[in-house]
């Protein structure tokens, strides 16, 4: 009988044992070197923090502001808490830490770009507003040049630095410069000031010789489209020192008052 069950016995394949062995071998070698990572990475320390993406914010406030102690280990640091600090600064829209091993610190900085200034009742300093109606505090920076100015606003209940203003006025003169920005650049320089008139037709007045456009409400991109091609055909070469205003209200025409009468004229649409 124990011969038989001899025979009955499984047979086990030399090579299946060879299988076992490898993957036993591999699983020690995969438990070593993680070890061995979980303990160099626990002996690296800061020795350095690179910003990117800063023009208005300065490097020396994003790194103030992150709380970043040099020789701290690495990963004792704690990235979504460098985010929230940076994003305190109304000026940064959008904060990206990571860790760049050995023993860098990169923060990658998103910021607003105003695109006006606002003229507020019993300010002495203006504010910044970008094209999503952000207000943003009053700061010397090299990196903001001149800007249109919005004026006439008549409460300060709607604008609060830190938050998207809802004052319908501001948001109107908004849309009227990010239209003229996306027809062009030169055009959007052209204006230097957007009079809001409380839910009146709103006026813009050139850079060159403060001429006042009466722009209306609504509709901003055929006004702008229409304001930019009378420009350039008219008044490029000519110069606006004779205009007295510029009315882009209508549809089909773009009236012109000039102090010389024979100047002044409606130009229609050619159908």
């Amino acid at each position: 009988m124990t011969g038989m069950d001899d025979k009955n016995q499984p047979i086990v394949p030399v090579h299946g044992k060879k299988v076992y062995g490898i993957f036993a071998l591999l699983f020690i070698l995969a438990l070593t070197a993680w070890l061995g990572t979980m303990q160099w990475k626990e002996h690296l320390t800061v020795s350095g923090i690179i910003v990117e993406g800063e023009h208005i914010v300065t490097k020396e406030e994003v790194v103030a502001l992150a709380h970043v102690s040099l020789k701290t280990k690495m990963y004792d640091i704690d990235l979504l808490s460098i985010k929230k600090n940076i994003q305190q600064n109304h000026f940064v829209k959008n904060v990206v830490v990571t860790r760049d091993a050995p023993a860098t610190i990169r923060i990658s900085v998103q910021e607003r770009t105003p695109i006006a200034l606002l003229s507020l009742p019993g300010k002495a300093d203006m504010l910044y507003v970008d094209e999503e109606g952000y207000v943003l505090p009053h700061v010397s920076s090299q990196a903001i040049f001149d800007l249109p100015v919005i004026s006439g606003i008549d409460s300060l209940a709607d604008v609060t630095v830190g938050q998207r203003t809802t004052h319908s006025d501001v948001l109107a003169a908004l849309e009227a410069l990010k239209t003229a920005q996306m027809v062009g650049s030169e055009l959007y320089r052209l204006v230097s000031e957007v009079r809001i008139r409380s839910g009146h037709d709103m006026v813009l007045y050139s850079a060159d010789t403060g001429v006042p456009i009466i722009f209306g409400r609504g509709d901003a991109a055929r006004k702008m489209v229409k304001l930019d091609a009378y420009w350039k055909k008219f008044v490029a070469e000519q110069g606006s020192q004779d205009i007295r205003y510029i009315d882009i209200r209508f549809d089909d025409q773009v009236i012109v008052s000039s102090a010389k009468p024979a100047d002044s004229h409606n130009i229609k649409k050619s159908s």
